[in-house]
């Protein structure tokens, strides 16, 4: 289960909206999508944390993730839990389009 979540910054960045979290293939794709942003492009994404190299759509560059503990070249020694509460600790993060801490990520709901 997850969050339905957007990010969204006064700049004029809006996301797609993204499938944050696991869902009930889990257990057999073990697949756990996260926001994360490219800098280089200004966009914000979901990408499966779980794989060792995750990269942008647009210039196939790494990415980065919100998780402020996730190491992408650790990411497949370690279990890949769900722990999306980490973007309720703090109000705003790096915009990747103005380059300043204004993005917000807002809720639309759950999802399987």
């Amino acid at each position: 289960m997850g969050n339905i979540i957007q990010a969204v910054c006064p700049c004029g960045l809006e996301s797609e909206e993204i499938l944050q979290g696991i869902g009930f293939g889990y257990f057999t794709n073990g697949i756990r999508t996260e926001p994360a942003y490219c800098d280089t492009c200004g966009i914000v994404i979901g990408r499966d944390i779980c794989k060792s190299i995750s990269k942008c759509p647009t210039c196939r560059r790494k990415v980065k993730f919100y998780v402020e503990d996730a190491k992408e070249s650790k990411a497949e020694d370690q279990p890949c839990l769900a722990t999306d509460d980490y973007l309720q600790h703090k109000e705003h993060w790096h915009c990747p389009r103005c380059k300043k801490e204004t993005l917000a990520f807002e809720s639309f709901g759950l999802w399987d």
